[in-house]
């Protein structure tokens, strides 16, 4: 329980950090304009702090969300931890960017502009080239800043760049 509750805390901090970093630098470079201005597409979807009843929720339930998203997060990726901890930091980092993005995002059953499953099923006016390549950079910047820094965090212990010999020596081979 020791080691899933610290886990769990390293992938809650990276998850809520890059969740927040990701939407300030997306949001006045890429999606600004889909909730402010002349014809804000999203706005009549989203709890916008214009409208402060609204928005109010959000302040009250975003930390205990991004708790939960990274509790979440951590339930899902603790089977597999001695494998990511036996695997050097690129292999590390690309399998867990490419879990994030590709099945957290563009592949996720909800329907949103950057995944599947909205081009499937959203109105034209949310998936259109300009829509889609606006909104997928804010995941990529998530998921490529998840995926280093939490590669980072599982490093062995003086050897950030190697994957952990020590389980090799066991004989565990099975997650090369």
């Amino acid at each position: 329980m020791k080691n899933f509750t610290w886990f769990a805390v390293k992938v809650t901090v990276v998850q809520a950090v890059t969740y927040i970093v990701a939407g300030m630098i997306a949001y006045p470079l890429f999606t600004r304009q889909f909730f402010e201005g002349s014809s804000p597409l999203l706005a009549p979807l989203m709890r916008l702090p214009n409208d402060p009843e609204l928005w109010g929720h959000v302040i009250k339930w975003m930390l205990p969300a991004q708790i939960l998203r990274g509790v979440l997060i951590a339930g899902a990726l603790y089977p597999f931890l001695s494998c990511l901890q036996s695997w050097s930091f690129t292999k590390r980092f690309l399998g867990l960017a490419s879990l994030y993005i590709v099945i957290g995002q563009w592949s996720s059953p909800v329907a949103g502009a950057s995944t599947v499953e909205g081009w499937l099923i959203l109105r034209p006016e949310y998936t259109t080239p300009h829509v889609v390549l606006s909104v997928i950079p804010e995941g990529l910047i998530q998921g490529l800043g998840f995926g280093a820094w939490l590669a980072r965090w599982l490093a062995p212990k003086g050897s950030p760049n190697k994957p952990n010999q020590a389980l090799h020596a066991t004989g565990d081979t099975s997650c090369s």
